[in-house]
């Protein structure tokens, strides 16, 4: 190998494991050039009427194997007609309560039952590549210090299905994280029981700008939640701005919440409550059209994790 010879490119697969959805995409990664991705697709736990770990659980796994089988077709497809290299490594993210922060230990704590599960999966599909996992607040955390770099204190609220994360950033470091027990999926149920609405109505309900009465009571509950665990992380840390990281169609919806007046002692010198959208990654990703923005944070964390930077990107983990 020559001197200035670079590295070919390597293609690798990324399992977004969330507490709602599991979303998986293709990445073609390479020094110094943003991350490609290919094949991206989003899966939705079934809406169940009543919330259960274990229940929660087998949905998840399901579709994370369900998942795997889609990706590998993709992968083998492009791999014969695309000119794509196969699959050299399996990056998973996983959202709380399987993958969390644990900031006394300086790394994320797993629960690792449903990495267990898959990895005779991810054997039998891609054979003996390696597997990393990361904590999906890790990727979050890079990609807001990448698209925000002149925002070092600041609050990032990621809304999954059924439990939401609250992380606190200060100098640019992580100084706090919570969890809560509330996401997409109570305010679906919600507005499902008290306002009458199908699955699809509801959530076409949560993009339109008015609030009936049902979605304002959705909107209080979750204000009152998210008060509840923001108030002690918020001690002494000084924090204007809400960073409002959620599903693509619904992250307005959650964003407004946050302007509830009962929220206003927590900001007393006022705050600003900002969404991360797919079009905010677009300049460090590359894509046929735009990527979930989860997606796009894990692929840009993937990429600088390996060392390939791009525009900049500085690898911490959280």
């Amino acid at each position: 190998m020559g001197l200035f010879s670079k590295k070919p490119p390597t293609t690798a697969l990324i399992l977004d494991i969330e507490n709602g959805s599991v979303g998986s995409c293709l990445v073609k990664l390479a020094p110094g050039q943003a991350p490609q991705l290919f094949g991206e697709a989003r899966t939705a736990v079934p809406l169940m009427d009543t919330r259960s770990a274990a229940s929660l659980s087998r949905a998840v796994e399901h579709a994370a194997s369900e998942s795997l089988l889609q990706a590998s077709e993709v992968a083998a497809r492009l791999r014969h007609y695309g000119g794509v290299a196969p699959v050299s490594r399996v990056v998973l993210f996983l959202s709380a309560p399987w993958g969390v922060p644990n900031l006394q230990a300086g790394r994320p704590d797993f629960i690792t039952a449903i990495t267990d599960t898959l990895a005779p999966r991810i054997a039998s599909l891609f054979g003996g590549v390696p597997t990393a996992v990361h904590a999906h607040a890790s990727a979050a955390v890079h990609g807001l210090r990448a698209l925000y770099p002149h925002e070092p204190n600041a609050l990032l609220v990621s809304v999954n299905g059924e439990v939401s994360e609250l992380i606190v950033l200060k100098d640019s470091h992580v100084a706090g994280h919570a969890t809560v027990p509330i996401g997409l999926g109570h305010i679906l149920r919600t507005l499902k029981a008290h306002a009458g609405l199908s699955e699809h109505e509801a959530r076409s309900a949560m993009r339109l700008h008015h609030m009936n009465e049902a979605l304002a009571a959705a909107a209080g509950h979750f204000a009152g939640e998210f008060k509840h665990a923001a108030h002690d992380l918020f001690t002494g840390q000084g924090s204007s701005t809400v960073f409002v990281l959620a599903p693509e169609t619904t992250s307005e919806w959650f964003a407004r919440s946050l302007a509830h007046p009962s929220l206003v002692e927590l900001f007393p010198q006022g705050g600003i409550v900002r969404t991360l959208r797919s079009h905010h990654a677009a300049p460090y990703v590359s894509a046929s059209h735009a990527p979930d923005i989860h997606l796009s944070l894990n692929a840009m964390y993937t990429s600088a994790a390996l060392g390939h930077n791009h525009r900049g990107e500085a690898h911490r983990s959280a």
